[in-house]
């Protein structure tokens, strides 16, 4: 008897964790904070997707921006997971032109049913041609799920 629960303890959790992966393979959306701008995320691998943002920093010396970052997500269930990455930015303006490192860590939720997809995020950054802290920015992501 506990083989047979243990088997099924399994297959409950192994079969909600590829479905979660199967919610949706891309999309994309309005990036909202400090760092307004479009964000396009599509999953590479199982649980790796790859995350790209054009955006404009109205805060920040009002620089244009592209940064592609790799994210490894942790499913927690099939509609909520955690996400964790990294990855580059390049930004400027008239004055200036910046390269920067960057973090990200957040929550994700996907509707079951309906295409749209939520994320809130933490992303500092460090700016690698003049090596200093940047900056921290929060931000909520609203992306239609392909």
């Amino acid at each position: 008897m506990k083989h047979w629960l243990f088997i099924f303890v399994l297959f409950f959790l192994g079969s909600d964790t590829v479905q979660a992966q199967d919610a949706y393979t891309q999309a994309a959306g309005l990036r909202l904070g400090p760092l307004t701008g479009l964000s396009y995320k599509r999953f590479v691998t199982f649980a790796g997707t790859v995350e790209g943002i054009l955006g404009y920093n109205f805060t920040n010396g009002r620089t244009f921006s592209l940064t592609g970052l790799y994210e490894q997500h942790f499913f927690l269930s099939y509609q909520l997971n955690a996400f964790a990455g990294g990855g580059l930015t390049f930004s400027g303006n008239k004055e200036e032109f910046r390269m920067l490192g960057e973090a990200i860590v957040g929550l994700e939720y996907t509707f079951r049913d309906f295409p749209l997809n939520f994320s809130a995020d933490y992303k500092p950054a460090f700016h690698i041609l003049d090596p200093q802290f940047f900056f921290n920015e929060f931000a909520l992501t609203i992306r239609y799920v392909f």
